[in-house]
């Protein structure tokens, strides 16, 4: 992994390295949105189709669907490798399945294919930045992915 662009500043890292992104905080009023768009999908259930099950269901499509937005995800990377958890949806890599790491303005994609393809968006684990932490996030893979032989693009 090259580490050239990636700070190494005074920014201690310990094993495992945790944090929680909320999406939701940084544009709240789209909250709004959500529970208006639930609201309405349970709504079209009972009135449309005269079936409360029905509107139950399409009301937890939408919040089910919108869970990263709303309620967040719990990031951590360690020694192992890295993982993700959006209330019942959990994902990890290991290091040694790392073939390609993506940094962009809001998070970096450390995925298992080596070159970039239409299966890219569904493998892999897309760690987000924070509100303050995107130099410890890169200090983390750099140093926990140090062993897996791949440069950061």
């Amino acid at each position: 992994m090259s580490g050239a662009e990636i700070p190494t500043g005074d920014v201690e890292i310990q094993d495992p390295f945790k944090w929680r992104v909320r999406l939701s905080d940084k544009a709240p009023e789209k909250t709004l949105v959500i529970v208006a768009v639930g609201i309405t999908a349970f709504l079209i259930g009972v009135t449309v189709f005269k079936n409360i099950p029905l509107g139950l269901i399409g009301f937890a499509i939408i919040f089910g669907s919108t869970a990263e937005f709303w309620l967040g995800s719990l990031f951590r990377i360690d020694s192992k490798g890295a993982s993700v958890r959006t209330g019942f949806s959990y994902s990890n890599i290991e290091w040694q399945s790392v073939k390609r790491i993506v940094r962009d303005e809001a998070g970096i994609k450390l995925s298992p294919l080596e070159k970039a393809g239409p299966m890219d968006t569904f493998r892999g684990i897309y760690l987000r930045y924070g509100k303050d932490n995107r130099e410890s996030i890169e200090k983390a893979v750099l140093t926990f992915g140090k062993n897996c032989n791949v440069d950061v693009v």
